[in-house]
């Protein structure tokens, strides 16, 4: 072979090697087989209530036996379909067996009345309260649902889920490894640890008072007809104390927004956003690094950071008629805030006690 060959075949295969990624987006853009939607698994579609819903279906093999033991009075021991052992508790039996060994239950329970658990236990299946549900201090969950109220006492553990249509209430320490959800409200004391909440009202301190209500500036000031100018900000901004600020804004450096300050459009920053006391906000905040949430401030969108978000005393994100979410690696919130809506610490989640 003379070298001129040998030169062109080691350029051909060298152009050759280069085309073999772009195969597949040829091929694609010629046959379009890829333009229908996804074809999403339930299951991980991120709707929070989902593996509640699919308990209440899980009991629906069982009913006849929750309707004779709520005739009968009496408590009884069945096993599920799938072979796991379960235990029936009627509302009006003087006592109940739960079939605790060394600390551990091993048995569904489904309760037809209010539940009262006992401390220090583990609680390795499922647990289902057709009326209010209350722990003991120390117990550890699988997974809860209950149809009333849910009580989780101190250093309670859940390491799956725990969903309730009434109200649920974490003692100081709860440490919530899954989703926590509720149609009602969540009420978090310090010292409490989270992943996923999500609740018409999530509030944090010993009486969950912060933000029950929403202002006069909140509920008078809404976004004009108008659309809003957007303002690029190379470097470092400063949106001064008690200042109107009526835009779009993105920077490229740190925001610092001073106390009292109302900012209408939304706002995203490539550094930290830190936010003074009293502030209020109309729109979205996104930080590609820290927010830091002074307290007393009013957030009315969503608030989004890549790396971590403070939440200050008494800071309120959302409104009833208008849940948002906060979500972020990890969020830390002081006493006496609220979240209408849902909190999302992708890492860890924190309610740290007021300084």
């Amino acid at each position: 072979m003379s070298a001129t060959l040998a030169t062109s075949a080691l350029i051909l295969a060298f152009f050759a090697f280069l085309a073999v990624p772009l195969i597949p987006a040829c091929s694609e853009l010629i046959r379009k087989t890829d333009h229908a939607p996804l074809n999403v698994v339930q299951q991980y579609a991120g709707d929070i209530r989902f593996f509640a819903d699919g308990f209440r279906h899980y009991l629906a093999s069982i009913q006849s036996n929750l309707e004779d033991a709520a005739l009968s009075g009496f408590d009884a021991t069945i096993v599920m379909p799938d072979g796991i052992p379960c235990v029936v508790l009627a509302p009006d039996a003087a006592s109940h067996d739960l079939g605790i060994d060394s600390g551990i239950c091993a048995r569904t329970i489904v309760s037809l009345g209010d539940l009262a658990l006992p401390a220090a236990t583990s609680f390795v299946r499922d647990i289902y309260a057709r009326r209010n549900l209350e722990g003991g201090t120390g117990d550890q969950y699988r997974a809860v649902l209950g149809e009333g109220d849910v009580h989780l006492a101190l250093d309670s553990i859940v390491m799956r889920w725990v969903h309730a249509v009434g109200a649920i209430d974490c003692a100081p320490h709860c440490r919530l490894y899954g989703r926590v959800s509720s149609d009602r409200s969540i009420l978090l004391h310090p010292g409490c640890s989270f992943t996923r909440l999500n609740a018409p009202r999530i509030a944090t301190g010993d009486h969950g008072d912060g933000g029950s209500a929403e202002s006069p500036e909140d509920t008078t000031w809404t976004t004009p007809n108008e659309i809003l100018e957007r303002v690029l900000h190379e470097g470092d901004f400063r949106i001064a104390a008690r200042e109107v600020f009526v835009k779009h804004l993105v920077v490229r450096g740190e925001l610092y927004i001073g106390a009292g300050a109302r900012i209408l459009g939304n706002t995203k920053a490539q550094k930290n956003v830190v936010l003074e006391p009293g502030v209020i906000a109309q729109g979205s905040l996104i930080s590609s690094a820290a927010l830091k949430i002074g307290p007393n401030c009013r957030l009315r969108g969503p608030v989004i950071a890549e790396h971590a978000i403070f939440i200050g005393e008494g800071a309120q994100i959302g409104s009833p008629k208008a849940p948002t979410t906060v979500s972020a690696p990890r969020i830390e919130i002081a006493e006496n805030a609220v979240v209408f809506g849902t909190i999302w610490a992708r890492e860890q989640g924190q309610v740290v006690e007021s300084t």
